[in-house]
């Protein structure tokens, strides 16, 4: 593991984090976390104020695998972090896109866009574009793995976030919510909730008014899926998906430290990819304001993690996850040489 992956970046100090001795209790369902309720989505008592809040440009979508732990998932701090922009469902559970042509899915594969082309494809198309992506070259086509399923999550209270969790039993999901029933839950949460933090506490608010360059947003709201590689496989053939726009992410290298066999070094975890694309779209979508770190706090929590880790297991340097991505750049090295 690096010493310093992160340096240069503006993450908030996490120092106080490691001051909490003890778990906490979650001001919403009141179970015992550490740092915050990965079911729930907010700080535990007593860091609310402490903790970055950061406005994202576009609102993002996490759809997660219902055997994901939740407890190890990385799309918790997406919406922890960033409560006004982000909502995690969890499958078979998936939102209602009445406008699925703003809507893109962060998926690699053949026929997958990456944010310039898919920049420069939208200025060629008219303003009145059609909506219907059946006939959409450059749409996800992938044969269906699963069967069709009719339930549509929808948001039962305008734009409030909302939690999706199979396995929170303290959970009470509203009897209309038509994803509430078997495997997979989703709860509002209500505007009323205990986790307030400052809303000028970040320069987001200034984002939201800065125009942008190609004229009007190629999209609006961005899909991830929360899984591994084989459960992924399953999620993006379901009908409610399959036909969407795709989108594929520059190459980076993850610091991800959880090992997931035989994947590269390139298989991003779920807020490294939330980061990276907001990140991407500021830089090549708003006009007259050049990136700033205004989204680095979205690994708040993971460079910190990183960091425990790294202490902990002594550079990281016998764990599963740094073995592999050594043994696979030598291989690739090899290969290379040939």
């Amino acid at each position: 593991m690096e010493e310093k992956p992160f340096e240069g970046l503006k993450i908030s100090s996490s120092d106080f984090l490691n001051t909490l001795e003890n778990r906490t209790i979650c001001p919403k369902c009141m179970k015992s976390r550490k740092f915050y309720c990965y079911n729930c989505f907010v700080p535990v008592k007593g860091i609310e104020d402490l903790i970055p809040r950061v406005q994202l440009p576009i609102k993002i979508d996490i759809i997660k695998h219902q055997n994901e732990c939740d407890g190890k998932s990385t799309s918790a701090h997406a919406a922890v972090l960033a409560p006004d922009d982000v909502r995690v469902f969890t499958y078979p559970c998936i939102p209602d896109y009445p406008d699925p042509s703003k809507v893109v899915l962060v998926f690699p594969g053949k026929n997958s866009l990456t944010l310039e082309e898919l920049a420069r494809n939208s200025r060629s198309k008219p303003k009145d574009r059609d909506n219907n992506s059946d006939n959409d070259q450059n749409s996800c086509r992938l044969s269906s793995e699963v069967g069709q399923n009719e339930s549509l999550c929808k948001n039962l209270k305008g734009n409030n976030p909302v939690n999706g969790s199979s396995s929170d039993k303290g959970s009470n999901p509203t009897s209309e919510d038509p994803c509430s029933k078997e495997t997979a839950s989703c709860q509002v949460l209500e505007e009323s909730s205990p986790y307030k933090r400052k809303a000028g506490d970040t320069e987001g608010e200034k984002l939201k008014k800065q125009k942008i360059s190609s004229g009007e947003p190629p999209f609006e709201r961005a899909i991830f899926i929360d899984s591994t590689w084989k459960q992924t496989k399953g999620i993006i053939a379901d009908d409610r998906l399959k036909d969407m726009t795709c989108i594929q992410l520059k190459s980076r290298e993850t610091k991800f430290w959880r090992h997931q066999k035989d994947n590269p070094a390139t298989y991003l975890s779920t807020i490294e990819a939330v980061y990276y694309l907001v990140r991407d779209y500021h830089e090549l979508f708003l006009e007259d304001t050049s990136y700033n770190g205004e989204y680095d706090n979205l690994l708040f929590f993971f460079s910190f993690m990183y960091q425990k880790i790294r202490t902990f297991y002594d550079g990281g340097k016998d764990l599963k996850a740094y073995k592999q991505r050594a043994k696979m750049k030598q291989i690739c090295g090899e290969k290379t040489s040939e």
